[in-house]
Order: C-alpha cells, then sequence, then structure tokens
C-alpha cells in the first residue's frame, strides 16, 4: 500500500474524492475542513445547522461535484467528539472510511489528518492509526493494498512527523506486528 503525504492547497489540487474528518463537538468545522467550508460559502456550516450533518462517529456524507474546490467527490467523515478522540477510534474511522471508498470503487482519494489542536493526540499517532486503519481493510483481500491510492493531506510543519506515523507503521508491518496493532 502506498500511502502518500501531501502539503498541497486542498482546493485547488485535484481530487478524485476529498474526504474531511468533520467532529461532532467543533463549531464551527476547524482545520482543512473548515477551510473548505470556507470556500464553499459555509456550505458545511448551514448543513451543520439545519441538522443534516452532526459529525457523529462513523457518520458519512457525500456532496458530489461541491462548486469551488477541484473535486469530484467531497466526503464528510463522522469522527465523533474531539475529546474522545483515541487511536482506537481513528483506527475505525480510517478502516470504516476505506472501506466506503472501495464500495464507491474509487481508487485515489485523500483524507485530512487532524492534527493535535484539534485531538489529543500528536500527529505521529494519528497518521499510524489511520495507516493501520487502512492497511486493516485493504489487507483482506491481497490485490486491493496496490489498487487504492490514499493521500493524507496535513500541513507543512507536521509533514516530519506524519512521516513518523507512517513509518512507525511500515516498521511494525515488517515485523509481522500488525496483529497487535489492531485495537
Amino acid at each position: 500500500m502506498n500511502i502518500h503525504l501531501s502539503t498541497e492547497t486542498p482546493d485547488t489540487s485535484k481530487h478524485k474524492c476529498l474526504v474531511l474528518g468533520i467532529f461532532a463537538d467543533e463549531r464551527p468545522p476547524r482545520g482543512i475542513c473548515g477551510f473548505i467550508d470556507w470556500r464553499l460559502n459555509g456550505l458545511i456550516s448551514r448543513e451543520i445547522k439545519k441538522g443534516r450533518i452532526a459529525g457523529d462517529f462513523a457518520e458519512k456524507v457525500i456532496i458530489p461535484f461541491p462548486p469551488r474546490i477541484n473535486s469530484e467527490i467531497l466526503m464528510l467523515c463522522g469522527m465523533g467528539n474531539t475529546s474522545q478522540c483515541s487511536t482506537k477510534q481513528i483506527f475505525q474511522v480510517a478502516y470504516q472510511l476505506i472501506a466506503s471508498i472501495d464500495k464507491l470503487q474509487i481508487d485515489d482519494f485523500s483524507f485530512e489528518l487532524p492534527d493535535e489542536k484539534r485531538v489529543n493526540l500528536s500527529i505521529t499517532e494519528v497518521a499510524e492509526a489511520v495507516a493501520s486503519g487502512f492497511f486493516g481493510y485493504l489487507s483482506r483481500d491481497a490485490g486491493k493494498p496496490n489498487k487504492i491510492t490514499p493521500r493524507l493531506l496535513t500541513f507543512p510543519e507536521q509533514v516530519k512527523e506524519a512521516a513518523k506515523g507512517i513509518k512507525n507503521f511500515k516498521s511494525k508491518i515488517k515485523k509481522e506486528d500488525f496483529p497487535k496493532m489492531i485495537f
């Protein structure tokens, strides 16, 4: 499985599917999700206010061909409450997210890594949990890890720490410790 880190501007970079994490207790949305909400003239915030988007754990909302961003599909992925965010929860979100991507037959997508300003985890822990969740789902079918290419979106100042998380994940795979990683 090839995981790419990206610091490209998420609104102008070409995405088949842009996936943003949205927390139930974060109003208005923050991070890259907040930026995309701003680019969409508050579309996400309005839908939250109307009760159509809650950010509940495992909630998925798909917005096809969103205006003003270079993505065919915008998927909002409910992350639950920021105060309850754990590596186990991040793993489960990543696992369910890639399962949804697979069912939609999308082979290239970008996912926002929530940073330590939003959750009580380091970006290293978040990146490792996300990579583990992706691999946990994709490893069920020997051909799938090479068919889907995830891109993890992060800020330039966080690339080194995010890369460390992916490296930690890869080292555990090589040591055949992966079963211990499944939370």
